[in-house]
């Protein structure tokens, strides 16, 4: 059988994502097979409901090698990455006991600084250990050292969002040096108020 893990608890979004069409609900709901997608009810969205998270399913989850339940947390964090939030763990796991020391086989889940998942075992549960993780200055990703002289970070401008209210749809977009940068009912005007910061703030 190999090397087996088992997850239990959820991630959580640091704001709730509103779903465009029910399609996209039902989509959710097979994405990542061992978890199932928390909601909170919203009025406002064209769906009735927010997604806020995913939690480990107590049907469908179950002990598995860690390269199917990579599986299930690469297809969340491309999910949050798309809509741009932050992933928080409340997730513990458990290995089948091939480790001598048994602290060394459990732990918790935290996410780095990139959204990307990472094992902390009850064994190095330590402040400066977590904080490794989260800067991803770990082995855990196996990335090269970081440049000394590393080139700063890029602007980066949203997609086009629609955000509905009723019968009514405004369309924003974001970017992560100058916050909204465009809310209107008119799409087409949107999208060329978009691309006129991207031209002159980041051509």
């Amino acid at each position: 059988m190999g090397y087996e893990l088992y997850y239990e608890g959820r991630i959580t979004f640091d704001r709730p994502v509103s779903l465009a069409h029910p399609e996209e609900e039902a989509h959710l709901s097979t994405l990542a097979r061992f978890f199932t997608p928390v909601f909170e009810q919203a009025e406002s969205t064209s769906t009735g409901r927010y997604v806020t998270g995913f939690q480990v399913d107590e049907e469908t989850g179950d002990w598995a090698k860690s390269c199917v339940w990579n599986e299930n947390f690469a297809a969340i964090e491309e999910f949050a990455r798309r809509h741009q939030v932050t992933l928080t763990a409340q997730l513990r796991w458990q290995g089948d006991g091939c480790f001598f020391n048994p602290a060394d086989d459990r732990g918790h889940v935290v996410f780095d600084l990139h959204g990307a998942h990472h094992q902390v075992p009850d064994s190095n549960n330590n402040v400066q250990a977590v904080e490794a993780h989260r800067r991803r200055s770990c082995t855990c990703y196996h990335d090269p050292a970081p440049s000394p002289t590393p080139e700063p970070a890029r602007a980066t401008v949203g997609p086009l969002t629609p955000i509905h209210s009723g019968q009514l749809t405004d369309y924003t977009a974001h970017c992560t040096d100058d916050g909204q940068i465009v809310f209107i009912p008119d799409e087409n005007q949107a999208r060329e108020l978009r691309n006129e910061h991207i031209a002159r703030h980041h051509g």
